[in-house]
């Protein structure tokens, strides 16, 4: 990753990180997009089945990848510092909370999977076939999550052309699997839903084949001797933890308000379940836009910040949000004025695309306060501020957006649609929040510095550090 010194330069400079990563993003979010799709086209009961079950995982699943992804702005201000030990260091390290973490949650769903899915009283095919996808899904926990680590190491190096051609390829991989085992093609039985689950998992495990090689061969990532055990250090689990559990937890409190929304469906049937979750799908496909950018500036923002050139951060940051609306725009448009084609793609019946089409009007609203608040996320990540932003996001989204929902839908009947209302209220407030803090974060340094010198970033990031903890 090379400095920038002319301002025309960084949105350039900005591009070329974000166009691999945003590639990577649509594959990434591609898995439960070809999930659902395909599941859908097989019968609606089987893509309400994987809809719960994706509902339960989701929210546990970001958790522990949000958690990984602290791994970006540690190694990113080590690399603009030339700390080079210290990345392998850490590294190592990542690797092991990765296993850890992945076993961690299959635990958790051998343990906790049945009695919730019973407690919700759902239809006895539907439950069965969301079994049957976490549990075959389950098998890909620890591939997903140790590539998850090769790739925010591979992230904050600036080399985000290789995270993309990895990333690409769990497209062809999951498409392959997933079209064998849900329909039972090539010799392979015949699973619905649950070879969804079976498809996705073994996609992962190709994955992380593929990446470890790149890892040997690479003219670069050679050069870090990452993947080598050297040990549990667990001294050096506190600054993962504190900087990645904020952030894994800011996720787990967004992911975990749309699932759990998606839960509540549950008591509108099967046809408003299915609908629900296909307008959900294709906003998630959509969010890979801005959180592509959140991504690109957590990386960029932290090189910066390690070099301690903070009025550059700034300028990132100022471009990227810029970037973000003008692309949410084009797409709210563009989905606007396709929306009865969009909702075909998941299913052939009249009834069930007309359903989808009106969740998928509420979710344009998703898009544009999107576009403001992933953007200041990566931005505030960069600078390792991260404990703030989790508040913000449980106030915005459980204080406000969901109780909204819940009012809506038992004081005024307006069912399924009241949650989507209190789903878009959140956001927004959470928006607001976000602006605030973001202004408040660059006032900070800003003060701290003198209009010829922005070197003052130890002062301001223990003060930003003292007010996170406390």
């Amino acid at each position: 990753m090379k400095s920038t010194i002319q301002e025309n330069h960084k949105f350039k400079a900005l591009l070329t990180i974000l166009i691999p990563v945003l590639i990577y993003q649509i594959a990434n979010y591609s898995a439960q997009f070809i999930d659902t799709v395909m599941t859908g086209r097989y019968n609606e009961v089987h893509l309400a089945g994987v809809s719960i079950g994706g509902s339960l995982y989701a929210p546990f699943f970001t958790l522990l990848t949000g958690l990984i992804s602290g791994l970006v702005p540690i190694v990113g201000q080590y690399f603009g510092q030339k700390k080079l030990d210290k990345i392998e260091q850490v590294m190592r390290q990542y690797l092991i909370i990765g296993v850890v973490l992945a076993v961690a949650l299959f635990v958790l769903g051998v343990l906790f999977l049945k009695p919730v899915l019973g407690f919700m009283n759902l239809e006895q095919e539907v439950e069965a076939v969301a079994v049957g996808y976490l549990t075959w899904l389950s098998l890909g926990f620890i591939p997903l999550l140790l590539f998850s680590v090769l790739r925010s190491f591979v992230d904050a190096l600036g080399l985000t052309k290789v995270s993309m051609m990895l990333m690409v390829l769990v497209v062809p991989l999951n498409m392959f699997f997933n079209y064998s085992l849900i329909y039972g093609q090539f010799g392979f039985p015949e699973m619905g839903g649950a070879g969804a689950g079976l498809g996705t998992a073994l996609a992962y495990w190709g994955l992380l084949v593929v990446a470890v090689v790149v890892f040997k061969k690479h003219p670069v990532l050679k050069e870090y001797d990452v993947i080598k055990w050297s040990g549990i250090d667990t001294k050096m689990w506190k600054e993962p933890f504190k900087i990645g559990l904020p952030i894994g937890l800011s996720i787990f409190a967004e992911v975990a308000v749309f699932a759990f929304v998606g839960l509540l469906m549950s008591k509108f049937g099967t046809s408003i379940i299915a609908s629900h979750q296909a307008a959900m799908n294709f906003a998630t496909v959509v969010y890979a836009f801005p959180i592509s950018i959140s991504t690109a500036l957590t990386i960029i923002v932290s090189y910066e910040v390690g070099r301690k050139d903070i009025r550059s951060a700034m300028q990132f940051a100022y471009i990227g949000i810029a970037t973000a609306v003008t692309l949410a725009v084009v797409t709210l448009t563009l989905l606007a004025l396709n929306i009865q084609s969009v909702a075909a793609l998941y299913g052939t019946d009249p009834d069930f695309i007309q359903l989808t089409v009106v969740f998928l009007t509420y979710s344009l609203l998703f898009q544009l306060f999107d576009a403001v608040a992933a953007p200041i996320q990566g931005t505030l990540r960069g600078f390792k501020d991260v404990q703030m932003p989790f508040i913000l996001f449980l106030i915005g989204y459980w204080i406000i957006g969901l109780p909204t929902g819940f009012i809506l839908d038992n004081a005024f009947n307006a069912g399924p649609y009241s949650y989507w209302i209190g789903l878009i209220i959140g956001l927004m407030s959470s928006c607001i929040f976000l602006v605030v803090r973001l202004r408040k974060v660059f006032k900070k340094y800003k003060e701290s510095s003198d209009e010829n010198s922005i070197d003052n970033i130890e002062v301001v990031a223990k003060v930003i550090s003292t007010e996170n903890n406390s």
